[in-house]
């Protein structure tokens, strides 16, 4: 009886908590967007990043960046894209030097580039060609699955998860070029803690909708009949056990062989606890580095950060053999990190 009378009362509390969170403003299918492609980016990291080796993954998750900046060139009102199918030309400046000065401006952007500046297009180039050359042992391996028939694991599983994996880049990129334009269109401030509390639990909506129908590619290219490996009809034991693993109170014999790949609960609730907690004081560092206007110093500590972490998990790496090309197809990803 609740289901049926209650659901009037929720969507008003949802449009009035809606209100306040972005008043006369972002209405309840907008924010529903930005959180379904949040959704499905977190999705395919989660149901493949376990097949993929930890180094390679840092390199992968930065192509949201090089992808925003083409996918600008589709949709900014100065794109290029745009700008060649209107048949627009870049506006001329009066002499060479006013053009040269006006392309290496530092933070200045070009015209006809969808706002970005040189240094954005020319990092944009040089993150997309990091992300290709991390890629080339995977693409091989699904041209030819017997060339690293060294490794200790199946190079095709590998393989195919690594290219699931950077395919979610694809709503990553659009959900934060949508956020930009619904912010820049409306110009209304924005309370922040109630935004990312109502994101999260339209995500928790979508995510509980959405994981029993994506389960099968836990399974992704593991044998020829893998859509069997973990069929949708036992999502729901699996989330029973999934509990238990974050509880730490699963049978050992369950957990090595219930399913395809053992599950490891190994200090599972401290790990959550800490990352949850690493996510908060990050924003709450970054809020206040931006609001004292030390934006340099963050980046200069986030490439910091981003160097650091390549490092500890390459030597992680070298550690495993699951799910890896090998010592030199790692010192490579390392390479193109660097």
């Amino acid at each position: 009886m609740w289901a049926v009378s209650g659901y009037p009362h929720v969507f008003l509390v949802c449009h009035a908590f809606l209100t306040k969170c972005l008043p006369h403003v972002v209405c309840f299918h907008i924010c529903s967007v930005m959180a379904l492609l949040d959704t499905v980016h977190l999705l395919l990291v989660f149901l493949t990043g376990y097949h993929v080796a930890p180094t390679l993954t840092v390199i992968l998750v930065q192509f949201t960046l090089p992808l925003t900046a083409l996918i600008t060139q589709f949709v900014h009102s100065d794109g290029c894209v745009k700008r060649f199918c209107r048949g627009s030309a870049v506006p001329a400046a009066e002499n060479n030097h006013e053009l040269d000065n006006q392309m290496y401006s530092e933070g200045r952007s070009l015209p006809g580039a969808g706002g970005l500046s040189m240094e954005h297009i020319m990092g944009s180039i040089i993150i997309a060609l990091a992300v290709l050359l991390a890629l080339c042992p995977a693409l091989y391996s699904i041209w030819d699955p017997n060339f690293f028939a060294y490794a200790d694991t199946i190079p095709i599983q590998t393989a195919c998860n690594t290219m699931l994996f950077v395919s979610s880049c694809i709503p990553a990129a659009v959900s934060q070029l949508y956020k930009e334009h619904i912010f820049l269109q409306y110009k209304q401030p924005v309370q922040a803690d109630f935004l990312n509390l109502l994101l999260s639990v339209f995500q928790f909506v979508f995510a509980s909708i959405m994981s029993p129908l994506v389960y099968t590619l836990l399974g992704l290219a593991a044998t020829k009949d893998w859509p069997k490996l973990y069929p949708s009809s036992g999502f729901s034991q699996n989330f029973i056990e999934g509990f238990q693993c974050f509880l730490g109170t699963l049978d050992e014999d369950r957990a090595e062989n219930g399913y395809d790949d053992p599950a490891d609960c190994s200090y599972s609730l401290i790990l959550v606890v800490l990352h949850a907690f690493s996510i908060i004081a990050v924003g709450v560092a970054v809020d206040k580095i931006v609001n004292a206007g030390a934006t340099k110093v963050m980046f200069r500590g986030v490439s910091a950060g981003i160097i650091v972490s390549v490092v500890s998990l390459y030597i992680y790496d070298l550690r495993i053999p699951d799910f890896s090309y090998g010592p030199a197809i790692d010192s490579l990803n390392l390479v193109c990190v660097l």
